[in-house]
């Protein structure tokens, strides 16, 4: 039996309102790429531009940032506007960060007259999150969304580690592998360093995944969608942030190494003081990084607190 005749049509209504849904299944890839043909511009593969295409996916990551008027939300990387259209529709106020300034021209052309928006020209890894939310008091609440650039999300998430007190949550296309690693358990061939600073202060989950064709151009890679929930407190009590850090990073600059090895590096951790610090701590120095528990690398530096002097 042919498709039309289980839609309980004829063949030719059947065609014509399969064409009629075509204008609405492509309408955000044609907006998207026909603003770029518009202004004649080519995306700039140094920077890692990928625009979003995809209507359904970008109505996905505006609802689950559950936006009301009293919300702002700061967009990282907004292209040719694909997710800011739709944010200012539900936000009370969308700043919108573009870093070139070939986009940002397009945006103040096609969206200037938008109430609630503001266009920034500037890097994102270089703003004063403190002062550009301060300039809108009437915001209760700030969230962030943004499709990261693969080459540059690591550091645009230790910027977001590092400005906690302006956000309360931020909703993130990322590659998928980058994403698996954010969520990852000890013993995991995901598990790193990154995975326990942002579990140290953000609650991170998997929203859905994302294929290379919601993208133009296309990448090589899947993307996810992935949202942080800043905790309110450090998910564990740490006596020493800066300590608890740089254990991390001691432990997992040389992961294939057991900590009592790879923490030799600390001035003070002699043979004997080693011993004191498995004692103190309950931890095992013979074990390999990626095998202990965010808790347990909490309870080595507060250890190592106390055993250096």
């Amino acid at each position: 039996m042919d498709l039309w005749q289980v839609a309980g049509q004829s063949p030719n209504s059947f065609l014509e309102a399969m064409c009629s849904l075509l204008p609405l299944l492509f309408s955000a890839a044609v907006s998207q790429i026909g603003i770029l043909r518009k202004y004649g511009l080519r995306l700039r593969k140094s920077l890692g531009q990928h625009i979003l295409v995809d209507e359904n996916i970008a109505r996905k990551i505006v609802d689950v940032l559950a936006l009301d008027a009293s919300q702002g939300v700061i967009e990282i990387g907004s292209g040719l506007g694909a997710l800011t259209r739709r944010l200012t529709q539900v936000a009370g106020h969308v700043i919108a960060v573009e870093i070139d300034g070939r986009l940002v021209s397009i945006l103040r052309n096609e969206m200037d007259h938008q109430k609630g928006l503001t266009i920034a020209h500037a890097n994102f890894l270089k703003l004063d999150l403190a002062r550009l939310t301060a300039d809108h008091p009437e915001v209760g609440t700030w969230k962030v969304v943004g499709n990261l650039p693969y080459y540059i999300t690591s550091a645009i998430l230790m910027k977001l580690v590092d400005s906690l007190d302006y956000f309360s949550q931020a909703v993130l296309t990322v590659q998928d592998e980058f994403a698996r690693r954010l969520v990852a358990s000890p013993g995991s061939k995901d598990y790193s360093s990154l995975s326990i600073y942002v579990q140290y202060r953000f609650k991170p989950e998997i929203l859905f995944t994302i294929k290379p064709t919601s993208f133009f151009p296309r990448p090589d890679v899947r993307s996810a969608v992935v949202r942080l929930q800043v905790l309110e407190r450090p998910s564990v009590v740490v006596k020493d942030e800066g300590l608890f850090f740089q254990t991390i990073r001691a432990a997992f600059g040389q992961r294939r190494k057991t900590l009592k090895k790879s923490l030799r590096q600390f001035p003070g951790l002699t043979p004997e003081v080693m011993g004191e610090l498995g004692r103190m701590s309950g931890v095992g120095l013979d074990r390999r990084p990626e095998t202990l528990s965010l808790e347990e690398f909490a309870s080595l530096s507060n250890a190592i607190k106390e055993v250096v002097r």
